[in-house]
């Protein structure tokens, strides 16, 4: 796993050996910056099949890919950058846009473009070589420096399923790396509105995808007694069959899931609050008909709320 770290150069060196850094690890770019001294910047790298996953840790400067750069290394690739810290300015093709967290867009290596970072930043970028991407975008020339957010259903998906693929790339296993290359290709193209192809070659993908995204939906809402098949087939625009379909796949339903992880959750709590009512920890959980509660927690725990919880504050003693 390559990794670069200015932080083992003198301060007056740093800069210079950044831009030795970016090259190497992404392609011949020309950065610059405002002030001088020494510059903090870090990059780590691991290679999924075709597509090379980098992760930036940086202060403010600027990244410039200009014709000479292009005529150095005409290499094709798109970069799909994931802004996790900080806001970028992206210019390409006459058009700019404002990058902040959770939002990533992509850049043509093979057309001049002009990264602006304007603050400390996180970034994850995608090199995704452009054999991959073309075939699957209806008119690539007009979808770089475009946003794409959590803002739309595919959106959600992409930003989420790429979020996923961020946390631990190292730990995918070799064999899967393909199919990961090939959903992260796939679901960025449909992000972006791909061509009509793309949905057919694509439907695997955006399967896996919403899964995903639902599951992690259910993690950080499950506290919420509205999470419902309704309130999530209306987030994610789909519909309630299509959801139950989803989780055909999987050891559990949807209803499980969202039971399970509100039991674990107060599972999880009574111990720690004793002198709190159990209803209110079960409502503070998600649970809104306490009967309920307390049958599904005997059946999942095989005693009352508070037996377990009598039971387990003993031994957290």
């Amino acid at each position: 796993m390559p990794f670069w770290t200015t932080q083992d150069f003198p301060a007056d060196q740093q800069f210079g050996f950044w831009r030795e850094v970016l090259c190497e690890a992404f392609i011949t770019l020309n950065p610059s910056r405002k002030g001088a001294g020494g510059f903090s910047g870090s990059v780590t790298a691991n290679l999924i099949s075709d597509v090379n996953v980098t992760r930036l840790l940086t202060e403010e400067h600027r990244v410039i890919r200009g014709a000479p750069e292009i005529r150095k290394t005409p290499l094709e690739y798109y970069f799909v950058n994931m802004q996790v810290k900080g806001d970028v300015l992206a210019k390409q093709r006459g058009r700019e846009v404002l990058i902040r967290p959770n939002e990533f867009y992509i850049v043509d290596s093979t057309e001049p473009y002009d990264l602006d970072y304007r603050s400390d930043l996180e970034i994850y970028s995608f090199r995704v070589p452009k054999r991959l991407f073309d075939p699957l975008l209806k008119d690539a020339s007009r979808l770089t420096a475009r946003r794409v957010s959590r803002e739309t259903p595919l959106g959600l998906l992409a930003v989420d399923f790429l979020q996923s693929v961020l946390t631990q790339p190292h730990a995918i296993p070799g064999a899967a790396h393909r199919s990961i290359a090939n959903m992260i290709v796939e679901l960025v193209a449909l992000s972006l509105g791909g061509s009509g192809e793309v949905m057919e070659v694509a439907a695997g993908a955006a399967r896996c995808a919403f899964l995903n995204s639902i599951q992690k939906h259910v993690e950080e809402n499950v506290h919420d007694p509205e999470l419902s098949v309704e309130t999530v087939c209306h987030k994610f625009g789909i519909s309630p069959r299509y959801l139950h379909r989803l989780f055909e796949s999987t050891d559990t339903t949807f209803g499980e899931l969202v039971r399970n992880r509100r039991l674990e959750r107060c599972a999880s709590e009574l111990p720690r609050a004793p002198r709190r009512p159990i209803s209110t920890i079960a409502l503070s959980c998600g649970f809104n008909d306490i009967s309920y509660f307390n049958r599904s927690f005997r059946r999942r725990f095989d005693m009352s709320p508070s037996e377990y919880q009598c039971s387990r504050t003993k031994e957290h003693r």
